[in-house]
């Protein structure tokens, strides 16, 4: 009953074993299943774990450096000045850096509290560059469409002189 318990277990019973006995085979092909098993579980040390946190902030401090950041925060004033073509929406290099730092804190903080903001985040900003591209290709296309009728219009005018 105790070989019984000590491979079920693993635990070691009272009874010993005489001074020429063997040792079970059960117990030794039972220590080996145990070290075995712990050996396919295949669990990541410390050491494996601290250097992939370190990978990864090391990833997200390069993902998150302020200048990536600087277009996708000027988006709005690069637009403006497409569409009006007035120097005021121009940012100066100062202000862009600015934008882009405070966006990047922005991005760093929306990642801590809850990766899917970022990811909405990233979606409407590309999405709104998208459509602000289409829509100036769409005004530069009707002012060229104007200005080829007024200048076919004027084209069979010619001044008397």
């Amino acid at each position: 009953m105790s070989k019984i318990l000590e491979r079920v277990f693993g635990a070691e019973t009272s009874a010993t074993p005489g001074p020429g006995a063997r040792p079970d085979s059960g117990t030794a092909d039972l220590a080996a299943l145990k070290t075995q098993a712990r050996k396919s579980g295949r669990r990541i040390t410390k050491v494996e774990s601290a250097l992939e946190d370190q990978a990864r902030a090391a990833a997200l401090d390069s993902l998150f450096e302020n200048e990536n950041w600087e277009e996708i925060a000027a988006l709005y004033f690069n637009a403006r000045y497409a569409i009006t073509g007035w120097e005021g929406f121009k940012l100066s290099e100062k202000q862009e850096r600015v934008l882009g730092a405070s966006m990047g804190t922005c991005m760093r903080l929306l990642l801590a509290i809850d990766p899917r903001w970022v990811a909405l985040v990233i979606f409407s900003v590309n999405m709104t560059a998208f459509v602000t591209d289409k829509e100036l290709s769409y005004r530069r296309m009707l002012v060229d469409a104007q200005a080829s009728r007024k200048g076919s219009d004027n084209g069979g005018n010619r001044p008397k002189g």
